[in-house]
């Protein structure tokens, strides 16, 4: 046999491993589609993935895209994805098998789906400042007349995302107030450069500056004199295009339209 096999079975294993995210058919006369997880019943756990542990870290995944029709979710996205969240798993689990890395702490992790939606992914993030809110319950009683007792959310202690800028700028404005580190994988654009007021933020990969730098550097190289700029609509593709203009007027070479 040979090894062509091999990335469809790898693929075939990712999607099997994240059915939380999948979606499921509406019920007859729902015009809702809703995703399903089999985590929890409750609509709390809906988009997402809860593994427990001494010390929970919080995910932002763009599992689904966008979605239609009033919909806030879409098609699954398997690269920029579903694989990204398979590497936050993948990365939990040999923490936790490493005898020396975390001994006798255990990380644990609530990962959801940001569906590439801003506002989405903002209601979505409510649920890692949860712990931090004091719930006053002074004045509810059950019916037998006795105080209610509140289920204690998870402390997330960081937040791994999001994806996009614009979701990762939405979800910084909050995490900020509680002091709550957060980490992106993909974010770039150069706002979020901005110490002053995401200071809670931090990435891995390097702003859409340095991209502009070298892309202005290639028209540079090129001899090239007039460039025109396409777009697409949001924080990364606006913001990084702005920063090209700025980047070839301080170096005052060529004309952008």
């Amino acid at each position: 046999m040979g090894s062509s096999w091999i990335p469809d079975l790898f693929s075939f294993l990712i999607f099997g491993s994240c059915c939380l995210f999948c979606r499921t058919s509406p019920k007859p006369g729902s015009s809702t589609d809703q995703p399903s997880s089999s985590s929890s019943s409750s609509p709390e756990f809906a988009h997402s993935i809860r593994i427990d542990g001494d010390v929970i870290l919080g995910g932002l995944f763009p599992v689904h895209s966008r979605g239609e029709r009033g919909l806030p979710c879409g098609e699954l996205k398997k690269e920029k994805g579903i694989h990204r969240l398979e590497a936050m798993l993948f990365a939990i689990d040999l923490i936790n098998k490493d005898p020396e890395l975390l001994p006798n702490v255990t990380l644990g992790a609530r990962i959801l789906d940001t569906c590439s939606r801003d506002t989405y992914a903002l209601e979505q993030s409510l649920t890692f400042v949860q712990a931090l809110i004091e719930r006053d319950g002074s004045d509810v009683r059950c019916a037998n007349g006795e105080a209610p007792i509140f289920a204690k959310p998870d402390k997330v202690v960081g937040v791994i995302g999001a994806s996009a800028s614009s979701v990762s700028i939405m979800v910084a404005n909050i995490l900020r107030l509680f002091k709550i580190p957060q980490v992106s994988y993909a974010s770039t654009a150069p706002e979020l450069s901005d110490n002053t007021r995401y200071d809670f933020f931090s990435r891995v990969v390097p702003p859409d500056s340095y991209q502009a730098q070298a892309m202005m550097d290639i028209v540079t190289a090129l001899g090239w004199n007039f460039v025109s700029t396409l777009a697409s609509e949001g924080n990364y593709g606006e913001s990084g295009v702005e920063a090209f203009v700025q980047t070839s007027r301080e170096t005052g070479k060529g004309k952008m339209s």
